[in-house]
């Protein structure tokens, strides 16, 4: 992401959401780094970034889809009520803030 705030992508206040995928951030934001997507190491998660934070059952990014005996993950839940509209449904870990 090379933006510091969801407010530089154009998002109005409380419509960017994101989640966490379990694991050490660092590689995320070295990753960044590396690829050249910008140096200053700030993440969708990060408070300051501004996101409302998805609950997550995910040990790691290739897990948010994961399924058990036909069971939607807690993370495949919330990313499929975001993409419905249905906010109201979403587990929240952190609101949005500016």
């Amino acid at each position: 992401m090379q933006a510091k705030h969801a407010a530089d992508l154009g998002f109005e206040f409380g419509h960017m959401w994101a989640m966490g995928g379990g694991g050490d951030d660092r590689w995320v934001r070295e990753g960044g780094r590396y690829a050249g997507l910008g140096g200053d190491g700030v993440i969708l998660t990060d408070p300051e970034f501004g996101a409302n934070i998805m609950e997550s059952d995910a040990e790691g990014h290739g897990d948010f889809w994961d399924e058990e005996d036909g069971v939607a993950s807690l993370s495949l839940r919330n990313q499929t009520n975001v993409i419905v509209g249905r906010y109201g449904d979403v587990a929240v870990k952190r609101e949005a803030s500016w």
